[in-house]
């Protein structure tokens, strides 16, 4: 499955992991679109990421994108395709969880196993490691330590820091554009608080490109708009 056959089922779980969410592609983050998650969930209290690998990506880039996209999402997922799958979590980052295709919709990926057979080795012998379906026991993705308050300021457009401010209250900003905004901001408020205005900020945002929830699709009278 190459990334276009993913991405509309990665759509679908989250936004039926995350009623309520604005779920976004190719959403910047961490400094003005050095960095681009695949698809984003943007819940009321954090962004959740999905990174898609289609059979013709690589996972080289795995551990750069784990550090970059820690940085503003509170909690990451990887979605490969099935002929990536043990290539990608070789190389997946620390507290990502993984998804997979199960029956032709994603999951959470089931990690339960059992013992095969016993193979003989040079020192005794081992058992093999199968897959367990008889039950479910759900690789999840872990909240993110390593929140930064720059990367946050980074997801923001202009006219986004600029309210933020405003609302926080932040000193000193006048007319100010984006890094004298975003020296203040992060001066001046804590990342809890910086975190928090992110998110508002986002949810309350005029998308320029097609999203699932958020005013663009309230204003067009949809429910959502398919990405």
């Amino acid at each position: 499955m190459k990334a276009p056959d993913l991405l509309p089922l990665a759509v679908e779980w989250l936004a039926l992991t995350y009623p309520g969410a604005i779920i976004v592609t190719e959403l910047s983050v961490a400094d003005w679109g050095g960095a681009l998650v695949d698809v984003a969930a943007i819940t009321e209290t954090e962004i959740v990421g999905v990174e898609i690998k289609g059979d013709v990506d690589s996972p080289a880039r795995l551990q750069l994108q784990g550090m970059a996209y820690g940085r503003v999402c509170r909690r990451m997922w990887l979605l490969p395709s099935p002929e990536l799958q043990d290539r990608c979590h070789a190389q997946c980052p620390r507290g990502w969880g993984r998804l997979e295709i199960w029956e032709g919709r994603v999951r959470a990926f089931n990690r339960a196993t059992r013992l095969g057979r016993r193979i003989p080795t040079r020192d005794g012998h081992r058992y093999e490691s199968l897959r367990d379906e008889s039950r479910y026991d759900p690789c999840a993705a872990r909240e993110s330590r390593l929140l930064c308050p720059h990367s946050m300021c980074g997801t923001l457009w202009r006219d986004d820091l600029r309210e933020m401010a405003r609302l926080c209250e932040v000193r000193g900003i006048g007319k100010a554009n984006v890094e004298p905004l975003t020296r203040a901001i992060c001066a001046q408020l804590p990342a809890p608080a910086i975190h928090a205005g992110m998110i508002d900020q986002l949810r309350r945002r005029q998308w320029r490109k097609p999203v699932i929830g958020g005013a663009v699709a309230r204003a067009q009278g949809a429910q959502g708009v398919m990405l």
